[in-house]
């Protein structure tokens, strides 16, 4: 009887080690899997885009925070609304929680804005184009786990190449360790990466800048072609870099009020031509501040750049996250009304 007791007892004990070994090799795996270095999620964070985009911006983790801080859910619709391929769609509203979610695993993004108007390629205006938005992020978003969490979120659901939101204005891309690739169509097939985002998004110096903030313009895009300052005028830059610093002071979660430093870079095809053209571009920099005053940027008439080699550099300029998100806005028309610009949350300015 003792025997058969101490049996029994055995059993019962080596079944629970057993399972106890099992939960713990488990719960590893999942600390294993769920742990990606920010080196390993950051790099490449333009390589997998699909299209070259025009407007370019890569945002690290605070500045993320700041900018959510700033929109209200009306205008992230609104913009989301703008770039869909759903345009007939009813569209529900957007996912909060899923969305500080993700901020809270990402370290940094990458934004690329693009127009493509296949109903009228010779329009030459952003607001007659179709808007298309591409959006990496970078952070803890291990494969494995990133795939459960959205098969299982009711928001989404699977397609071939990777997920639809059901208010159907977001795909996203099959998840890759450390990267959520996100954009306003569906995924095509084959996937065909754009080599030249990449390589814009380091000639830039986007990827080998350490502002908190970078926002670059190619001279090739619809935005700077429309700029006042070039009518009639062919000027040898390739673009232009506006960097933003987030000042040590500000507060350490997100924040509208947020204070940053901003600079203005305009890149010169080289030093030579920089020296050239020095003149002109001291003159075209005071239209360009006009211009940047319409949007919302307050920047000072007598606020000049210098030449720094094959490039030309502005003073810095004090400026909130607010300011900052409501003068990106101001690029692009209200979807809902083409007579005004979008804006972020008025609740918080």
């Amino acid at each position: 009887m003792k025997i058969s007791f101490h049996n029994a007892w055995h059993k019962k004990l080596m079944t629970k080690l057993g399972m106890l070994t099992i939960l713990s090799t488990v719960f590893f795996l999942a600390i294993a899997c769920a742990s990606i270095p920010r080196e390993t999620s950051v790099a490449g964070l333009f390589d997998q885009f699909e299209k070259t985009p025009q407007l370019l911006v890569r945002a690290n983790t605070m500045f993320l925070r700041d900018m959510v801080a700033s929109f209200d859910d009306a205008t992230i619709e609104s913009i989301m609304a703008a770039a869909s391929d759903q345009k007939n769609k009813d569209h529900k509203p957007i996912d909060r929680n899923r969305l500080d979610k993700t901020l809270t695993r990402a370290d940094a993004v990458g934004i690329g804005v693009s127009w493509d108007d296949t109903q009228n390629p010779a329009a030459q205006k952003p607001d007659t184009q179709k808007l298309a938005l591409e959006m990496v992020f970078a952070g803890n978003f291990p494969s494995l786990l990133t795939s459960l969490s959205f098969s299982f979120d009711n928001n989404w659901q699977r397609i071939d190449g990777g997920y639809a939101a059901k208010n159907g204005i977001l795909y996203l891309r099959g998840p890759s360790d450390g990267q959520l690739h996100f954009a306003t169509w569906s995924p095509p097939n084959p996937v065909v990466p754009s080599d030249e985002t990449a390589a814009i998004a380091r000639q830039s110096g986007l990827v080998a800048g350490n502002a908190d903030m970078g926002m670059y313009l190619d001279a090739r895009s619809l935005l700077a072609i429309q700029l006042p300052i070039l009518e009639g005028i062919t000027l040898p830059f390739d673009g232009i870099l506006m960097s933003a610093t987030r000042d040590a002071l500000a507060p350490p979660t997100g924040s509208p009020q947020a204070r940053y430093s901003v600079v203005f870079r305009i890149q010169m095809k080289d030093e030579q031509t920089a020296r050239t053209y020095k003149p002109i571009m001291k003159f075209m920099w005071v239209l360009i501040t006009s211009r940047l005053s319409s949007v919302g940027i307050p920047i000072s008439p007598d606020n000049s750049i210098e030449q720094h080699g094959d490039l030309f550099l502005s003073q810095p300029i004090a400026m909130s996250a607010q300011q900052i998100v409501d003068a990106a806005l101001a690029l692009f028309p209200n979807p809902e009304n083409t007579n005004q610009k979008l804006s972020g949350s008025s609740a918080s300015r």
